[in-house]
């Protein structure tokens, strides 16, 4: 197996596979998966070093703040949990923790949200920081996969250190407000874009996107990377509906995408009817969670104050989409 898959492949495999106090549930896609992760992060690390040759003067008004502020924060929440689950020797959950912050939220939504623009200059700043986060991630790896991690790291910049023997930095105090925008961030690119998709708008084509909502110092901080990441020429704010767009509700908030290519059909009022309907169940069964004694007496308090806000979660987004569906057939 270790010579068909490499040795950090095979080592991620097995200890995916093996969850705390359980049979060994192995199967032979696991050695796959950890060799798709190699692959990702040698990606990863090819994109990184294109930068290093583009590092210029950026504008200062163009540098993704919160994009750098939102991982710094992710990183050390993740942290956290993986120092939580070695202690309590959950080896298997703490390596689906780092997956997951390496997999999505390093490669898939942070190197896109500061990516340059195409043969644009990347800030000085911006290239340090994403290295320095990208040397943080191997060593959280290293105990679970070795080799790649010791590899990658001294091909980032040169070292005076191996990682084996590199100490880990105390824990800092975690922003839980940025954690969350940047998890907010990421539904409404997922909606928009999807949105987008079911409109047959291509990704080439702009939009302005129109916001109404009663907290507007929240998106402020997002607007730049929400309009890049969803091809939106303006980004403002409304407290009416906008006639001939698409319509999309997050939580207690409406997107409209307005278009000259944009052309109605009853595809968005059945979007919506599926979503509610979606929503509707999901809150029933939250409910019915919350309603039963045994659960609420055994659960841990971070358990259910966590299926307490899906509950509230779910309730916001339900009477969003009633209200939007009630707007569409008054117009």
């Amino acid at each position: 197996m270790i010579d068909q898959y490499g040795a950090d492949a095979v080592r991620f495999g097995i200890m995916i596979a093996s969850p705390a106090g359980n049979d060994i549930l192995f199967d032979e896609s696991g050695l796959e998966q950890g060799r798709n992760f190699n692959n990702k992060m040698w990606n990863a690390l090819k994109l990184v070093q294109m930068w290093e040759a583009r590092v210029g003067n950026a504008e200062e008004s163009n540098l993704p703040v919160f994009a750098m502020d939102w991982f710094e924060q992710r990183l050390q929440h993740t942290r956290n949990e993986v120092a939580i689950l070695m202690q309590q020797f959950k080896l298997s959950e703490a390596l689906k923790t780092i997956y997951s912050l390496i997999w999505d939220d390093f490669c898939s939504w942070y190197l896109e949200w500061v990516k340059p623009g195409f043969e644009q200059p990347i800030h000085a700043e911006v290239y340090e920081k994403t290295v320095g986060y990208f040397e943080q991630l191997l060593h959280l790896l290293h105990p679970f996969m070795p080799f790649i991690s010791e590899e990658i790291f001294h091909l980032l910049r040169p070292q005076t250190e191996d990682i084996c023997t590199r100490q880990h930095a105390p824990i800092p105090t975690i922003d839980a407000e940025m954690v969350a925008s940047g998890e907010l961030l990421k539904q409404l690119i997922s909606a928009l874009r999807d949105a987008r998709n079911k409109n047959q708008l291509k990704p080439k084509i702009t939009v302005h996107l129109h916001i109404q909502t009663s907290r507007e110092n929240q998106y402020q901080a997002i607007r730049s990377i929400l309009a890049k990441q969803i091809n939106a020429s303006e980004v403002s704010f409304t407290q009416q509906p906008i006639a001939k767009s698409i319509v999309v509700a997050v939580e207690k908030d409406r997107f409209y995408l307005e278009s000259a290519e944009f052309q109605e059909t009853g595809a968005q009022r059945e979007t919506l009817l599926k979503d509610l309907a979606h929503q509707k169940q999901f809150l029933e069964q939250v409910s019915r969670k919350l309603q039963n004694e045994k659960f609420v007496q055994n659960a841990k308090p971070e358990v259910i104050a966590l299926e307490r806000k899906k509950e509230a979660d779910a309730m916001a987004r339900i009477q969003t989409i009633e209200a939007t569906l009630s707007q569409m057939d008054s117009e």
